[in-house]
């Protein structure tokens, strides 16, 4: 009995110590809590404190913000308007509208995502210097749900 006991226990260490992501829970000026949930598995890491921040080795590859969900309209038309900018690719995530749009500004050049939170009235916007790949990246590995 005792065998079986201390098998079990070190399963659970086991599945426990290899956790591949990490999340947080923001509740934001919406009225919404919106869950922030980064994959780990290949060095990313996600800072929790707002504005929220996914990073590599301490490096920001993405940093988010909320905002009310109307706003996504508003960006969506600003970044249409803005001879600067362009539409890289839009379309839906893990139950989220966004799209994902670059610009020329005063920082240098921005990739950026404006993503609408399904069943929400929240939107997140997520900027990067990082470079496009990065950025994807850190996007691609993130989900950002309604929590609640």
């Amino acid at each position: 009995m005792k065998k079986r006991y201390v098998l079990v226990l070190a399963l659970v260490l086991a599945l426990c110590a290899c956790s591949t992501s990490k999340s947080a829970v923001f509740s934001v000026d919406t009225g919404d809590n919106i869950k922030v949930t980064v994959n780990t598995t290949e060095g990313l890491d996600l800072v929790m404190e707002v504005p929220f921040s996914v990073t590599r080795e301490g490096r920001k590859l993405l940093t988010g913000s909320f905002v009310y969900g109307t706003y996504y309209d508003i960006y969506r038309e600003a970044v249409e308007e803005d001879p600067k900018a362009a539409v890289l690719d839009e379309g839906a995530k893990d139950g989220n509208d966004y799209f994902f749009y670059t610009v020329d500004g005063a920082s240098g050049v921005e990739h950026n995502f404006v993503v609408r939170v399904g069943g929400s009235g929240t939107a997140v916007v997520m900027g990067s210097l990082a470079g496009r790949e990065e950025a994807e990246e850190a996007f691609r590995e993130t989900v950002l749900s309604l929590d609640g």
